[in-house]
């Protein structure tokens, strides 16, 4: 018997033991067993969406699965994701290693992918420094409003016709959040500023196809790149590099009188300084900082123009609805007036398509992966040491024990109490729950706020034929997008 033939009996052999042996272990319950090795890799499809909700339906509020020996606990229900991510958050607050900032040496860094006292102080500064801008000097209001002014005036000059919204969206949003981070806005044709919104397209569209090699890392060593797991690391090390050797660099040649910050990254530095001539302990430095202005920026100029894509595709499928929001905004504010944070309680249908439109869209469908600090369990089930984590949002917004048997309708009125009054029941949940929700949720409910009432304040959305608006499909990513269409802005000025 030659050498190859022992090798594959032995090969067959182990695969025949590891796929008969029996597990002890009283894990959650899994759709099937899983395969040695792999585990249920190869059961997963792109969209996971439709799977989730049939492992719900069939194996109850809390189903696991297993990919590369590791654990994945998916929660289902709004009770259990609150006990869990809320009431346990001590267990269930830390995140998974990214296979990206380990190749590029910036492991632990930042708020979305760091733990411990470092995400401590880093989120505790940030959030301090937002609220400031967001609360304080009303900085972000200030920016929203400029920034609207310039992308107004860009769609007014489509002139009504039909206008795939998407990268103009997200070029507003994202020099929204630059101007927040930076203190200066960018022209819509600078080459810094496109370089780094084509490369945060580039990592959206790509990250999720390249999340195997976090589970079998060897995948990088092999020729070629065929799960685009070595251009996301390219394109990630480009944002990286502008953001830290350039955009922050140039930030810090400029002087700063103590108390005069008017921008994320000069508060943040300012702080530094300031526990440094202190002498404090600090984790606050430069590449942390990089990485919080790279988050930051990617939900700015992303996630939340999601949102607003989403707004305006269920305004268009719903004309009277939209019409409805332009009455209220006429009788409460007028058409002269631009629509500010001082007028949100004034409208309260508008508010109330909102929170709607946040419910079905669902962008951040399975949350953001929590990490099990150690072993313990969950419901009596054994939850081992480092197993993932998965909220699965979508469970609770389309939960019929929660929002009635019409659960899949768009109806902005269950927002609204018999005395006409918003009501938004703590079940609403789409920036997530416990100490990892989104930290700019306050920001991009303002953003979101100001940027419709604007929009319906001025113009009519309409489909591109009027007998048939483009449908509500989604694309499945890091975040749930809507399917590219396209939609017609018609200035109410001049109709």
């Amino acid at each position: 018997m030659d050498l190859t033939t022992v090798l594959i009996a032995s090969g067959v052999a182990l695969f025949v033991y590891l796929w008969f042996r029996r597990s002890d272990d009283n894990y959650p319950p899994q759709p099937c067993r899983p395969l040695p090795v792999v585990g249920h890799l190869f059961l997963l499809k792109d969209d996971l969406r439709p799977q989730f909700k049939k492992w719900h339906k069939e194996l109850g509020d809390i189903f696991s699965l297993k990919i590369a020996g590791n654990l994945m606990v998916v929660l289902n229900s709004y009770d259990l994701i609150k006990e869990v991510l809320l009431k346990r958050a001590d267990e269930f607050s830390d995140r998974p290693p990214f296979f990206v900032d380990k190749a590029l040496g910036m492991e632990q860094k930042g708020i979305v992918f760091s733990n411990g006292e470092t995400w401590k102080e880093q989120r505790t500064v940030t959030i301090s420094i937002l609220r400031k801008f967001g609360m304080g000097k009303n900085v972000l209001e200030q920016i929203i409003l400029e920034e609207l002014t310039q992308f107004q005036e860009l769609i007014s000059g489509f002139k009504g016709s039909p206008v795939d919204i998407r990268i103009n969206m997200n070029m507003a949003m994202g020099n929204m959040t630059l101007t927040l981070l930076l203190g200066d806005r960018f022209d819509y044709g600078d080459a810094t500023f496109q370089k780094l919104m084509h490369n945060f397209y580039d990592f959206v569209r790509l990250v999720n196809c390249s999340q195997v090699v976090h589970h079998f890392p060897f995948l990088m060593k092999l020729p070629g790149d065929f799960f685009q797991a070595k251009r996301v690391q390219v394109v990630t090390r480009e944002i990286m590099d502008v953001i830290l050797n350039k955009l922050i660099k140039e930030k810090k040649s400029e002087k700063l009188v103590e108390g005069e910050a008017n921008n994320f990254v000069m508060a943040y530095l300012a702080e530094r300084d300031r526990k440094l001539r202190e002498g404090q302990a600090t984790t606050m430095d430069e590449e942390n900082l990089a990485k919080i202005f790279a988050d930051v920026l990617l939900a700015g100029s992303d996630t939340t123009s999601t949102g607003l894509l989403w707004c305006m595709l269920y305004a268009i499928n719903f004309p009277k609805v939209q019409e409805k929001i332009f009455r209220e905004i006429e009788n409460e504010i007028g058409l002269e007036k631009a629509p500010t944070t001082q007028d949100k309680t004034k409208l309260v249908y508008l508010n109330a398509f909102l929170a709607e439109v946040s419910r079905l869209a669902s962008v951040a469908a399975h949350g953001f992966t929590h990490r099990c600090l150690n072993e313990t369990t969950i419901k009596g089930y054994k939850i081992p040491k480092d197993s993932m984590i998965i909220p699965n949002l979508d469970s609770v917004m389309y939960d019929k024990k929660i929002w009635g048997n019409d659960v899949l309708c768009f109806k902005p009125e269950r927002f609204i109490n018999q005395e006409g009054k918003l009501q938004i029941p703590e079940q609403l949940i789409p920036f997530g729950i416990g100490r990892r929700m989104c930290i700019g949720e306050g920001l991009a409910s303002v953003a979101m706020f100001l940027i419709m009432a604007s929009l319906f304040q001025r113009f009519q959305l309409r489909p591109k034929n009027m007998s048939s608006p483009p449908s509500l499909n989604y694309i499945f990513g890091p975040d749930v997008a809507p399917a590219p269409f396209e939609v017609c802005f018609v200035d109410r000025r001049q109709h």
